[in-house]
């Protein structure tokens, strides 16, 4: 059967991210750990999509039964299962970029859902500047690496910046853009990068 180009596309972008994942978790160490809620919010994204095969080999793959949403796994872990994952969802949602942001977007969701999320939630109900102050917190509960700072630049502006964190940019722009959604704000625009090692930025702005 021939592959269409738009398939291929899909497919290199994918093997491009896949190869960025792996490249991050040869770096890792048994200390680098990281909570369960995102290998369950991995797991949510593949069953509402509906590929229920490919849940279940992640979840064989990882040697776990099931996950808990705060005790601490091998972040190396993390990277398989993503990895794993990356090529279905890449054509779900277009491209293995944004399979990676749906991926953020989701565990922040799902952050937020669970016991530690929902206290800080309640500390911070009234706009999306005073939700998303809550994010470098947020991270250094749910991961043992990596420092996190959030920078202002205006009332409705601001860069987030990752130093010495396993998941690539796309995966954390998912993530501010729904706590900003979440606050309230409209017209979000997130933009990532790479710095180079396991440091990246996210610059936003809302309306």
């Amino acid at each position: 059967m021939a592959v269409s180009t738009s398939a291929r596309s899909r497919w290199v972008k994918s093997d491009t991210w896949e190869q960025e994942l792996e490249r991050r978790m040869c770096l890792a160490t048994a200390e680098d750990t990281v909570c369960g809620l995102y290998f369950n919010s991995t797991l949510a994204v593949l069953q509402s999509v509906g590929d229920e095969a490919l849940v279940k080999r992640c979840v064989e793959a990882s040697g776990e039964e099931r996950f808990l949403d705060f005790f601490r796994y091998p972040v190396r872990m993390q990277g398989q299962m993503v990895s794993a994952a990356l090529p279905a969802l890449a054509e779900e949602f277009g491209s293995a970029e944004e399979a990676l942001r749906q991926l953020g977007r989701l565990g922040a969701k799902h952050f937020l859902r669970a016991g530690a999320g929902k206290a800080m939630l309640s500390l911070s109900p009234g706009s999306p500047r005073q939700l998303l102050s809550t994010l470098p917190t947020a991270y250094r509960l749910s991961v043992s690496y990596g420092q996190y700072e959030l920078k202002w630049t205006g009332p409705n502006s601001g860069r987030f910046v990752l130093k010495g964190d396993f998941m690539p940019y796309p995966f954390h722009e998912g993530t501010v853009a729904m706590l900003l959604e979440l606050g309230g704000a409209r017209e979000v625009r997130v933009s990532g990068w790479s710095t180079g090692g396991l440091d990246s930025e996210c610059e936003f702005c809302w309306q």
